[in-house]
Parts: structure tokens; sequence; C-alpha cells
């Protein structure tokens, strides 16, 4: 479960920013929420939603923790004088030059991660993993998995038993530690796995252009009631979907028998045929055959290719099932940009309201989005602990700024007025449009 998540100097965001899940106040009656086996964080929210205006800044909160998993999966491929990145905040010198700063804290399996790495463009600076037990009979002692530091050259280095000395200073300055020790040292601490794990598999961050992969492998692995039973609730008119992979002989047939021969077709149809089968010959592409199914008027059932007669609302909802169905059944958290995009506020609701109900989603998953679904505001699908904006007002324009409805007084508390006060402008992060 994600308890708090924290980075400084990434992209449009030049402060430290933090986006936690946890309740303002622990009292037993906040609605949507976990409760913990932790004294420390008792609750967690289920769902948590950020707004704002277009170009304020959502997007790049949400691609912090598509960086953090890159960073945490890939860095332990860099060559020596290869840069760790290009993402600093760009509208101030000295942020070019700082360092960029991430930390995240989690609960998995029974305990409580901190992971932090801080780093510039040629070094990772400090990088440290910690946990605390937090079972009823477990000790409350936080325990040093790793803590390095490199400082002008000066390195240390502490770390629990089981980890070589060695590892550390073999591994190169502009790789991550964490991503060394499991990918090139197969490190089999439990601790260790657990949360590169996490970070890198159960952290499950959807953009606005998801490719729907995950749902068509639980299509193909059986799942296929799981993933109508989804459809048949959002009312959207299918009865049954199918998936085939096409192979590349499939594919090129298709393509000449609607194009001509290669003697007949244009020069662009031409590269764009040889472009796709090249990629099909790498492994660098599948293409699936979907077929959807439909009752008709005489009661019979009647099946179209999918992409030729489902709309593009039908198309992302269906992208979307797979990584829900994932996350309610395996826990995890899933991260998604533009969760309302294209989605009727019924299908919005329907999937926030799925993993508020404890009893559906039974594995503790969390729903983290970006949205302009302002309906949502109601004081029940989220209420205001769970509601976050970004904005770009508070320095003038220039860094985005991520703050919590929480930090505002709010007299009248009733459902409907969090809505109403965004609307009118009274918390921020909206656009202010001109007519000339």
């Amino acid at each position: 479960m994600l308890v708090e998540f924290k980075f400084q100097n990434f992209r449009s965001f030049k402060n430290e920013t933090i986006l936690s899940m946890e309740p303002l106040t622990q009292n037993g009656n906040n609605i949507n929420c976990i409760s913990t086996s932790l004294k420390k964080v008792p609750e967690l929210y289920r769902t948590a939603a950020v707004f704002g205006a277009n170009a304020s800044g959502k997007s790049n909160l949400l691609n912090a923790f598509t960086f953090l998993k890159l960073l945490i999966r890939k860095s332990y491929q860099n060559e020596k004088d290869d840069l760790l990145h290009e993402e600093a905040y760009a509208l101030d010198n000295m942020s070019e030059q700082a360092p960029m700063i991430i930390e995240l804290s989690f609960i998995e399996k029974e305990k409580f991660y901190t992971y932090n790495i801080e780093f510039n463009r040629t070094t990772v600076l400090k990088e440290s993993l910690f946990y605390t037990p937090i079972a009823q009979d477990a000790s409350a002692r936080q325990n040093c998995v790793f803590d390095r530091t490199n400082t002008n050259g000066e390195k240390t280095f502490k770390k629990m038993s089981g980890i070589p000395q060695s590892w550390s200073d073999e591994t190169l300055d502009n790789r991550s530690f964490l991503s060394e020790i499991i990918n090139n040292r197969n490190c089999q601490i439990p601790a260790v796995l657990d949360a590169y794990d996490w970070i890198t598999k159960r952290m499950r961050v959807i953009s606005n252009n998801i490719s729907g992969s995950l749902t068509l492998e639980l299509i193909q692995q059986g799942m296929t009631e799981n993933v109508v039973r989804h459809l048949k609730n959002a009312d959207l008119g299918l009865t049954d979907i199918s998936v085939k992979k096409v192979g590349v002989e499939e594919i090129l047939q298709e393509i000449i028998s609607q194009k001509g021969d290669s003697a007949q077709r244009n020069s662009s149809q031409k590269i764009m045929t040889d472009l796709i089968l090249k990629r099909l010959q790498s492994e660098k592409a599948e293409v699936f055959d979907i077929k959807s199914t439909h009752l008709a008027e005489d009661g019979s059932l009647r099946t179209f290719s999918f992409n030729d007669m489902e709309s593009k609302g039908t198309d992302i909802f269906l992208k979307l099932t797979g990584p829900v169905i994932d996350a309610l059944d395996n826990g995890g958290v899933l991260i998604v940009d533009e969760l309302d995009a294209a989605l009727h506020p019924y299908l919005v609701k329907y999937i926030v309201e799925l993993f508020n109900n404890p009893e559906i989603n039974k594995n503790n998953a969390q729903l983290v989005f970006a949205s302009h679904a302002h309906y949502l505001m109601d004081g029940e699908h989220l209420s205001r602990d769970q509601i976050w904006f970004v904005s770009k007002e508070r320095s003038g324009g220039f860094y985005s700024d991520l703050y919590s409805l929480s930090d505002f007084k709010i007299e009248n508390r009733k459902n409907k007025s969090f809505y109403d006060a965004y609307m009118t402008g009274i918390y921020g992060a909206v656009p202010f449009v001109e007519m000339r």
C-alpha cells in the first residue's frame, strides 16, 4: 500500500512535493480507508484524485512515479559515462544543476518501507532503504537494509548482513544500488526483493496512451468471463469478447489483399507495410484480432471486429479493465492519468467505487488518478483528504504546486460544497480563460 510519495526538482515541479494517502485525522471515522496494523499510520485511503487546469502539471506528477520505476528497473544497465536524467526543472538555472530527490513510503508484507534516492546527471548522491516490521508481535525498530552516500567523492555505506561491502564498492556511480543488487548481483534477501517488486511491479502507472495489452493477456489466459462482467456492468452492449494473436504471414496476406500486390502499391504504403512487418518479425510489436459479440433483435448473437464496431469510450474502458482487475485481484497501486478521458461520468464513478468498496476491493488495492471529473468531489466518492490540486498560480505561472483540499478551512462541508467551491475558483487550480 502506498503511504507517501515525495519528490523535488522534476519537470514542472521545482520544490519539495508530497502526495500522501494518509487521512488528516486518525479518528476512525474516515471513509474510503484501509485499516493497517501500523500505529504510526493506522489508516490509508483507497483512492486519491488530482485535479487542475490543463498544463498545470498533473501528468508530470504521475510521470514522477514512472520515472522512479524506470530508474530502478533499468539503471543497472548504465555504462560508465551514461547520464542519469534530463528531467530536472528547466526554468531556473540553479535547479538545472541541483539534484533530483525521490522518496517513497509503502507497506508490503507487514513491513513499512521507506526508499530514498538523490542524484544528479552523473552520480547517485544518496540512496537508502529502511523498513519497520508492523506485525503485532514484531519489534517497532527501524531496520537499515542499506544506506549509501557519495558526496564530493567521499563515500559511506551502511548495510544489513548478507549484503557484501564489495557490492557497493563495485557499483557504478550512475546506477541505483537497488537496481544493481537485484539485477546484477542476484540478491535474494526477502526485504530487498519485496521492495524491488513493489516498486517495479505492484505500482502500475498508466498514461493516456494506454495499450490494453494487459486486458488482452487476461482474456488469453482464460479470464474472459471476468472481463466481460465488467463490460456488462458498464452497460456497453457487449455479451462476449474474444482475442486471437495474428501471425506475421496472416498480416502480410491481409495487407496484400487490401492494397494489391507490391507492384501496384505506392511507395508510402510499401514503406509502412515493410515497417510493420519488420517490427513484428523483431518481436517488438504484436497484433491481435479482437472480436466483440452483441445480441441482435431476433435473439441471435452477432460478432464484429472490435476496432470497426466499438466506440473510443468502449475501447478505453476495455483497456482499463485489465489493470483494474489485476489491481483488485492482487493488490498494489494503480496510477492513471486522465481517468475520465472519453468515459461517461457513471463509468468513472464505477471504477472509483470498485476501489472504495471493501467488499470488492478485498486485497486493499489503491487508485491514484489525475482527472477533470469534478463531479467526484461529492464527499462520498472522494472526501476532503482524498482531493488534491495542481496549480502554477502560487509560483506566478512558472512551477507546479501540489496541495490538498485539507489545506483550506471549510466551514460548510456538505458534499456538494467541494464541487461548487472548486468551480468558482476558491481552491485555485482552474484555468483563467479569456474571450478576446
